[in-house]
């Protein structure tokens, strides 16, 4: 474990971590849309014995990494979540760092508290809040658009309009058209989010609510319930993964 690169690959950024003496270290961020990608990947991967992926891009799936990297590639896919360990009704279009967000939650809950539900948000380019029961069974949850991806469709798709900074603004009501559009960006952002962990909560009472993604420290500033805030939740859910099929 010690020698293992882990990669989440989501649809916009590439991100790699290792665990080394009980902590996580992030190795790189980079854009899955950049033009020296395979290059700087094979640059950060070549320390390491073997690598660990979670991919939801078609182009960068298990087999094709090994062949690039020639080193040992261990992939994660949904088709590989045991049967008993889900009830998501369409595993073949689920996003893989879905089931690991939670897995990685439930477990760093269940080994620091006593054992309850999760309730998970990625807040990334786009924006879940999952489930996962106590014994560990992922139900689903919502997808909805991320904090940046609201800001740019409202700015670039009315004339007139433009994009603001990720902010709630400071008077009610909002008495600029900055503010106006934070309130209508930003605010229903929040606003549908935490309407979503109500729902969750409703019927999983006794749920701790995590967060992580690039708009997770927008979330623990502002929302309610608070969330515990852990970057690494989809890598802690591939090592969790990995030392059950051990």
């Amino acid at each position: 474990m010690e020698q293992t690169l882990y990669l989440d690959i989501g649809n916009s950024r590439l991100k790699a971590a290792a665990y080394q003496q009980a902590t996580w270290h992030t190795i790189a961020g980079i854009s899955v849309t950049d033009q020296d990608l395979h290059e700087k990947l094979k640059h950060i991967c070549k320390p390491y014995h073997h690598i660990t992926v979670a991919s939801v891009r078609r182009v960068l799936q298990p087999g094709k990494l090994q062949e690039m990297l020639g080193i040992p590639v261990t992939g994660i896919t949904r088709f590989d979540i045991p049967a008993d360990s889900i009830r998501y009704k369409s595993v073949d279009t689920l996003g893989i760092d879905r089931y690991l967000a939670c897995l990685g939650a439930w477990n760093v809950n269940r080994t620091t508290t006593e054992a309850s539900s999760v309730i998970v948000s990625d807040a990334g380019t786009a924006c879940t809040v999952d489930v996962m029961d106590r014994e560990g069974v992922y139900l689903g949850g919502v997808i909805m658009p991320g904090l940046s991806m609201m800001i740019d469709a409202l700015g670039s798709g009315a004339d007139g309009l433009f994009d603001v900074s990720a902010d709630l603004p400071v008077h009610w009501p909002p008495d600029t058209t900055e503010a106006a559009l934070q309130a209508g960006t930003a605010g229903s952002f929040l606003a549908a989010w935490q309407e979503h962990v109500k729902k969750h909560q409703y019927l999983y009472p006794d749920a701790s609510v995590w967060i992580t993604g690039g708009d997770a420290p927008f979330l623990e500033m502002h929302a309610t319930p608070k969330a515990t805030n852990h970057p690494h939740l989809v890598f802690e859910g591939m090592r969790c993964f990995l030392q059950s099929m051990q």
